[in-house]
């Protein structure tokens, strides 16, 4: 029966942030196109959050997808998996950086009654947004190329465990 449920709340985060919010906001949101290929991502040196994110979306058999570049280069600096809970964990984060959007809002709300199991994970990641240093304004092609432990140092940004 738990397993049922848990498989129900992920189709609906899925539908609610993949099918309807994600492609909504890349539709208001105006973003200059991301330069660079997964092959071009691959070539740059260890350690430069280009390769990373290429490393990490080639392990788990993800592409490289205009307009979300953005949102999985946070994935790859702050390291929450591509997952529901990781997901869940970064927009804790993000409120807790005060990063006061919609989108974070309407999906912290969301987990906290779908996702009652992991309240104390996301108490951690609001905690851990509220120390780090703001990033909202990292121009990420061109961040991709510089050494990713260099940019969590700059940023204050505690990683978490990918």
């Amino acid at each position: 029966m738990i397993s049922i449920l848990k498989n129900k709340r992920s189709q609906l985060l899925e539908l609610l942030t993949h099918k309807i919010a994600l492609p909504l906001m890349l539709r208001v949101r105006h973003s200059r196109p991301f330069p660079y290929t997964m092959e071009q991502l691959l070539a740059l040196p260890e350690h430069t959050l280009g390769n990373e994110l290429a490393n990490y979306l080639q392990k788990k058999g993800f592409r490289l997808a205009p307009g979300y570049v953005r949102h999985d280069c946070k994935h790859i600096l702050l390291g929450y998996e591509m997952d529901e809970q990781g997901e869940a964990c970064m927009q804790f984060w993000f409120l807790g950086n005060r990063h006061y959007t919609f989108p974070v809002f309407m999906t912290v709300v969301l987990c906290i009654f779908l996702m009652p199991d992991h309240w104390k994970d996301f108490y951690n990641a609001f905690r851990k947004g509220k120390r780090s240093g703001e990033f909202a304004e990292m121009d990420y092609s061109s961040a991709v190329l510089h050494n990713t432990a260099w940019l969590r140092e700059a940023y204050c940004i505690a990683k978490q465990t990918l």
